[in-house]
């Protein structure tokens, strides 16, 4: 198994090297004892090894030489021994996040253009879900960024809370995939300010930067009922984009009306799908042509049932593309992705040892720099266990922190081997 685990990190770990290699160092290099690459490759490692915090990660390495030649062949540079976690803190506290911030989109441009992502795709667009949540809170304001919450409905004395959030944009797909590709910090310009920042607010910031970090690459964005806004479509429109933004009858009443008003009108655009095993059935409806703010915008309702015909879930959808019998299950199946950036995404990022919400630096550029490495460290994670080990993943390792543990080990303990040769293609698939 650590051999496998070396193969797999030797096609990764050299271009991610190198990219990080490409990160302007601030430190002035006359007294710079070690790599600005090989700090930001442990940050990665920590976070793969799920050690939870710096120091846990500092604890768990010891002298590692195995380690320190393992990295120093990879790096393609002297590593003597390995740094105190202590000193890549402080590098993160200076560095420009302009530099850190593109490394996870370069990841998976380069993943598209090895055509390993090809079959995610959706009417020739990939899904990309988006949402925010919380990083951590404190009681009392931890910098002149922190958004402020009353919490009064909780605590009758009115107490407030002081949070930082992050809105992300996730790479999905139907088979569990959720790569995370881009982010907006939500917080408040500074002490003084009109109107707090907000997940809308950080949206509009969001979607140039993906266009601009994804320039040539067409998405659908699957978005909750909060962005169903023309200020929302209308970019989203003309980047040449699709979406499917959650449609609620309380939110967008008149619409929802004449929707239903067209459904009527057309009692042919509807499928039904009888599940295996009496799972019940999938049935969908929709329509076209629906006129909103100079737009016009396609529905989309569906129901599972029961074996027994009973409706158990409803979901509706508002879309820029119309529909037809030819693409209506693969828009149908593509709207209900969304909950992959909550299951595959945060709640990983969270609760399966990479540690979200954890306060890894109180200085908020560290603090971020920690997130962008975070993130990196998650999609190689899926590379790893949802592809090339991903047959023998759950016989093998069961949880990701019993994966992360032994990840470690067998770096701590084996360097890589003289003969290891360049794995293949990648290919994103347990089967």
């Amino acid at each position: 198994m650590a051999r496998e685990l070396a193969v797999t990190l030797r096609h990764f770990f050299p271009e991610l090297a190198s990219w990080l290699g490409d990160v302007q160092d601030p430190r002035d290099p006359r007294y710079a004892v070690f790599s600005l690459k090989l700090l930001l490759l442990l940050g990665v490692l920590m976070f793969l090894s799920h050690s939870g915090s710096r120091n846990h990660f500092n604890d768990q390495l010891g002298d590692a030489e195995a380690l320190a030649q393992t990295l120093a062949r990879l790096l393609e540079i002297e590593v003597d021994v390995l740094p105190h976690l202590d000193t890549l803190d402080k590098v993160l506290r200076r560095l420009d996040l302009a530099q850190l911030e593109p490394l996870q989109a370069r990841l998976i441009r380069r993943l598209i253009r090895m055509k390993a992502l090809d079959d995610w795709r959706v009417g020739g667009r990939f899904l990309v879900a988006v949402d925010a949540t919380g990083l951590y809170s404190f009681p009392e304001r931890h910098c002149e960024h922190c958004i402020e919450k009353c919490i009064e409905k909780r605590h009758p004395s009115g107490t407030v809370s002081y949070s930082h959030q992050v809105l992300v944009a996730f790479l999905v797909s139907g088979d569990g995939y959720a790569l995370p590709i881009a982010c907006e910090f939500i917080e408040n310009p500074g002490l003084v300010y009109n109107k707090q920042d907000c997940e809308t607010k950080a949206f509009h910031r969001l979607e140039p930067r993906l266009k601009g970090l994804f320039p040539q690459t067409s998405f659908t964005l699957l978005l909750d009922a909060l962005y169903a806004d023309q200020n929302v479509m209308r970019p989203t429109i003309a980047n040449g984009w699709n979406f499917f933004i959650t449609f609620l009858d309380t939110d967008m009443p008149a619409l929802w009306t004449e929707a239903q008003a067209l459904q009527a009108l057309a009692p042919g655009q509807y499928a039904t799908l009888t599940l295996p095993e009496d799972q019940g059935s999938q049935e969908v409806r929709w329509v076209n042509d629906i006129e909103y703010q100079g737009m016009t915008l396609s529905a989309i309702f569906q129901e599972d049932k029961d074996k027994d015909g009973n409706t158990v879930r409803r979901f509706a959808h508002l879309t820029a593309r119309p529909i037809d019998s030819t693409n209506v299950w693969s828009m149908a199946a593509a709207a209900r992705c969304r909950w992959r950036c909550e299951n595959e995404g945060f709640n990983v990022l969270k609760n399966g040892g990479f540690g979200l919400e954890h306060v890894y630096s109180r200085k908020p550029t560290a603090s971020k720099a920690y997130v962008f490495l975070m993130f990196i460290a998650h999609t190689v994670q899926q590379l790893l266990t949802r592809g090339r080990l991903g047959t023998v993943f759950k016989d093998a390792f069961h949880t990701f922190l019993t994966y992360g543990e032994r990840l470690l080990e067998a770096l701590r303990t084996q360097p890589l081997p003289p003969d290891l040769d360049m794995p293949g293609q990648i290919r994103l698939t347990t089967s």
